[in-house]
């Protein structure tokens, strides 16, 4: 009998609930080793943290996962989920259980490397095996970077394109178009702190992941003021307006300081052309 032993998991969030998956599992003779990854893995998560799950299977088996009877796997019930495909060798079903923990309950073939900064392999059939999946574990790049003078610039020419692109929806009366645009917007300044306060640039990419290095980085360290642009209503044109032109005006004086700061040119011609479109079109947009 293939013993499970969850080693430093053992003392962090969703221990039971591992321990009771890695019982089910490792009773499907089918499953060759099982093991966990993500923020778990690292000694980092907390209740919260999704429990990713990973299981290798003999290679052709994995297509046999797309439906799984669930009961046979999990203690506790999904009741929602996603599925993704990675080829034949790996899928992924996305899981919410009747809990509200969230399980990642990968499947791969034994042949496929899944490199991840960090993993516990709780249970394994085979000695290689479990060595090659130790293997996997590989750093990963952070979320964080060197500022790059050309990316930062570039993020400019892009906030000022997006800006742009909200006038035409608010044209063609698609209000609803601002919840959307505002967000993006609002992204590109908090980048745009993080870049001023922090002295280095992060990705775009809006994870948790990502949120949760924001908010390291910015916590106690923007003001009131720049909290109230970041959350200025978008219920009417009216209000969207002043959002839009709040955002701009912030952009557009971090952009300038971080231009002299690092030595690139400001797109000072494209803010002028976006800034005399608005002003051009404002007082018909706001007469409807």
């Amino acid at each position: 009998m293939t013993k499970i032993n969850l080693g430093s998991l053992v003392y962090g969030p969703h221990a039971s609930l591992i321990h009771e998956m890695a019982d089910k599992c490792i009773k499907d003779e089918r499953i060759q080793a099982i093991w966990v990854g993500g923020s778990l893995a690292a000694g980092h998560g907390d209740t919260f943290s999704d429990l990713d799950f990973r299981v290798a299977v003999k290679p052709g088996q994995v297509g046999n996962w797309s439906n799984p009877s669930w009961e046979k796997y999990l203690p506790i019930l999904p009741c929602g989920g996603t599925l993704m495909e990675f080829g034949e060798q790996a899928l992924l079903h996305h899981l919410v259980l009747t809990n509200g923990v969230i399980v990642d309950f990968f499947v791969q073939d034994t042949e496929r490397q899944n490199l991840e900064p960090h993993l516990v392999v709780i249970a394994c059939r085979d000695s290689d095996l479990k060595k090659k999946i130790e293997s996997f574990s590989h750093p990963t790049s952070s979320l964080t970077k060197e500022i790059d003078a050309k990316e930062v610039r570039q993020l400019l020419v892009e906030y000022w394109i997006i800006t742009h692109k909200e006038l035409k929806a608010l044209a063609r009366q698609y209000d609803l178009s601002s919840f959307v645009g505002l967000y993006w917007e609002r992204l590109a300044l908090l980048r745009a702190y993080h870049i001023q306060i922090v002295g280095k640039d992060i990705t775009n990419q809006a994870t948790l992941h990502m949120l949760g290095v924001l908010h390291k980085g910015l916590a106690g360290k923007i003001t009131q003021q720049q909290k109230d642009i970041l959350g200025l209503p978008s219920r009417t044109p009216h209000e969207t307006i002043i959002a839009i032109e709040s955002i701009r005006s912030e952009m557009a004086r971090i952009g300038r300081q971080l231009a002299e700061q690092y030595s690139f040119t400001y797109p000072h011609e494209l803010e002028v052309v976006v800034q005399r479109t608005l002003k051009k079109h404002k007082a018909s947009i706001l007469e409807r």
